[in-house]
């Protein structure tokens, strides 16, 4: 049996972590972590195949992690799923702009999330 996939999930919503685990595990190894400077110290130990980002969180952004995480040479390709309550127009061209993998609008349904792992992992290699 192929080794599971790596999904860091981070979103400062421990329900939505929850509902993560719900669906992904035990198809995949998740890994969560609350906040973006958690998910920055914890990729710096570990790897990751896809991450799972929220943008809305207190301190550091999504949007600033999506920055800050090419600023790491071996996540510069990592593909990131966005997974957002935002729905409006704006929204979503500023995640295109900032060249997430992907963007679903919670809540997020299981296939729908294990579909766009899928197509991120595929893209990785």
């Amino acid at each position: 049996m192929a080794d599971k996939k790596t999904v860091l999930a981070i979103d400062d919503n421990l329900q939505q972590l929850t509902e993560f685990k719900t669906m992904l595990v035990p198809q995949y190894d998740l890994r969560v972590v609350k906040s973006a400077s958690e998910a920055i110290s914890f990729l710096y130990r570990n790897a990751s195949d896809v991450i799972l980002l929220d943008i809305e969180m207190p301190n550091i952004s999504g949007f600033e992690f999506l920055n800050d995480i090419k600023k790491i040479p071996s996540y510069v390709n990592v593909p990131i799923i966005v997974v957002s309550g935002n729905s409006g127009q704006d929204f979503f061209n500023q995640v295109k702009a900032s060249k997430a993998f992907d963007v679903l609008t919670k809540p997020v349904r299981q296939d729908t999330l294990i579909e766009a792992i899928e197509k991120a992992l595929v893209s990785n290699n």
